[in-house]
């Protein structure tokens, strides 16, 4: 192994964005995991010298090649210092703050609210304030259909941008009394498996969301502990989960239900599908895939048949659009609307329960819409047809949130699937 000193290589994931600062271009490092203690600002011209850090060209190498530019070995060497210091270089610092963070998280028995503060408010009083704006988007609108809820679709964008799909969702619950939300969503974070589970209950300013740790456990001693739970520190962050949470315990206290047994979560993280589109095959095909989805239909059958009623939760945006997030082209109003045309085939194919035409539409064009919820998606579809349901789903609320100064658009929608018990 290359010594990690004199051959730097940048860390992976972290999210490197150009920003400007006081009319400066600014290059900004962030640690989508939070293992590194704060963001890093960087002037941009150090850009292609961080770049380079690779693993492959020494410090000395690398300063031979940005030498026609004035870059010096010190040059460098500060460089690799300042970033070591900062948990972004694979060095011998950063892992054993990875594992020391890993062993910490993992002894406890909740997860804190790592957005409180930031997007949405920590006080309590605050908090259900804004919540209840949101859910009285939902006041006197007659969306749902006859028949029990068995599961919503709702955004995980920031609820600046989405407050109002998540209100109108989120209130078609108040006629309902679920005992197990089953919250599924987007791993943002590189994980090496399809699926991540956790035993943690969830904190919230409203209040603790428990978490049912025997359906958690069923689940992994079928699925296999390490790949269900070896990577449970992708939760600590995860937004798409924790955005869903403050909801939920609104609605539960605004029930004002005081006998019976409270609510309880399951929460689940779904990975990346991309090599399934890129070897065109569908999801089924992969035994970790089959493996996971037959032990997470078999313990809802399980908890249903004990009288307690299951709701899934998927917590999903969907096309990420614009120069923001790599494309060529400039956002146009035209534009969107052609995103609005894909994203109808998209919809349709979860209104129709029908997770091939879903897998398709996805990879005709190689999810050019990087459409982040597909694989969570994907696996609702395939639990509700193991189940043998055949539900009914309602489009509730269709949203493009569009930036056209930041070049950046995120289009979401908020969804109710009702049918027969489970």
């Amino acid at each position: 192994m290359s010594d990690p000193y004199k051959f730097p290589q940048l860390r992976w994931p972290l999210d490197l964005n150009i920003q400007q600062l006081d009319g400066r271009d600014i290059l900004v490092i962030r640690d989508p995991q939070g293992i590194s203690p704060a963001p890093l600002a960087l002037v941009a011209e150090v850009s292609p010298l961080v770049a380079s850090l690779e693993g492959r060209a020494s410090i000395e190498e690398i300063a031979q090649k940005f030498s026609p530019i004035g870059c010096t070995q010190q040059l460098i060497e500060e460089l690799v210092k300042l970033l070591d210091n900062s948990l972004y270089l694979r060095t011998p610092k950063f892992y054993a703050a990875e594992r020391d963070l890993r062993d910490n998280y993992a002894a406890l028995e909740v997860r804190a609210a790592a957005l409180a503060g930031g997007a949405y408010a920590a006080d309590s009083g605050g908090l259900r304030k804004e919540l209840d704006g949101f859910l009285a988007n939902g006041n006197g609108v007659n969306l749902g259909q006859a028949g029990r809820l068995l599961g919503v679709v709702s955004p995980h964008i920031d609820y600046r941008r989405g407050g109002v799909c998540y209100g109108i969702t989120y209130s078609q619950l108040d006629a309902h009394s679920p005992d197990l939300y089953l919250v599924i969503g987007t791993s943002h974070q590189y994980g090496k498996g399809l699926f991540h589970l956790s035993r943690k209950h969830f904190a919230s300013p409203l209040g603790q969301a428990n978490c049912d740790r025997e359906f958690v456990d069923n689940i992994a001693k079928k699925y296999g502990a390490e790949r269900a739970l070896g990577e449970e520190l992708l939760h600590r962050t995860e937004h798409s989960l924790e955005l869903q949470i403050p909801f939920l315990r609104r609605i539960e206290d605004r029930k004002a239900i005081p006998s019976g047994r409270p609510s309880q979560i399951v929460p689940i993280l779904v990975g990346s599908f991309h090599h399934m589109l890129e070897g065109s095959k569908n999801p089924n095909e992969f035994d970790e895939y089959e493996s996971f989805v037959g032990a997470l239909s078999d313990e809802v059958r399980r908890v249903e048949n004990q009288g307690r009623r299951v709701c899934v939760v998927a917590g999903v945006d969907m096309a990420h659009v614009g120069r923001n997030f790599g494309d060529s082209g400039s956002l146009t109003p035209e534009f969107m609307e052609q995103i609005r045309a894909r994203d109808q085939i998209y919809l349709d194919a979860i209104r129709a329960q029908d997770k091939t035409k879903l897998f398709q539409h996805i990879a005709e064009d190689r999810d050019a819409r990087r459409i982040c919820g597909f694989p969570t998606m994907y696996t609702v579809i395939d639990l509700f047809d193991r189940l043998g349901v055949k539900y009914r789903a309602e489009l509730f609320d269709y949203r493009q949130a569009v930036d056209y100064k930041s070049d950046c658009a995120v289009t979401f929608a908020g969804i109710g699937i009702y049918g027969p018990a489970l």
